[in-house]
């Protein structure tokens, strides 16, 4: 199989730091450049590169679209068993996948954790296929060093389903 062209879409995590942190008054602001964090920047340079659109997963507003507005700063996280008492709740998840209305026989990448495997499959009850082109990665720092090979190479990651 050679490489393909894009991929219709690829779902990165949101991150900790916000454009909030270093504005604090600056107000509303877009969801492409709400979150700051290195590994979310290098995420999303990625899914630019290699995706036709990409999602951002947000534990607090669950699917963001690149140009859905962000009102506010929050630090939740969602965590290994997924949504907790202050994130987004599983049934909004749901709700907001099935309005996507992916192809379901699609296979969706999510560059993100272990922790979002669980997550996605509660989220489509495992109907759509993922694939997490970072698993195996010993740590944030390997995946950091991962994306910005890839996007300085043109390559993408090319990691089989596990």
């Amino acid at each position: 199989m050679g490489i393909s062209n894009k991929t219709n879409l690829i779902i990165i995590a949101s991150g900790k730091p916000k454009i909030w942190d270093k504005f604090p008054d600056i107000g509303p602001v877009k969801a492409s450049e709400v979150y700051t964090g290195t590994f979310h920047r290098l995420s999303k340079a990625y899914a630019e590169q290699f995706a036709k659109e990409y999602l951002i997963l947000s534990p607090k507003y669950g699917f963001l679209r690149p140009d859905d507005v962000v009102s506010e700063t929050y630090d939740v996280r969602f965590t290994m068993k997924g949504t907790g008492e202050d994130t987004i709740q599983l049934d909004e998840l749901k709700a907001q996948w099935q309005k996507l209305q992916i192809n379901p026989t699609e296979q969706v990448p999510m560059l993100g954790g272990k922790k979002f495997r669980g997550l996605l499959a509660s989220i489509t009850n495992d109907k759509q296929s993922f694939c997490f082109p970072l698993d195996g990665a010993t740590g944030i720092g390997v995946m950091q060093r991962e994306l910005k090979q890839a996007v300085e190479n043109g390559m993408p990651l090319n990691r089989a389903e596990k």
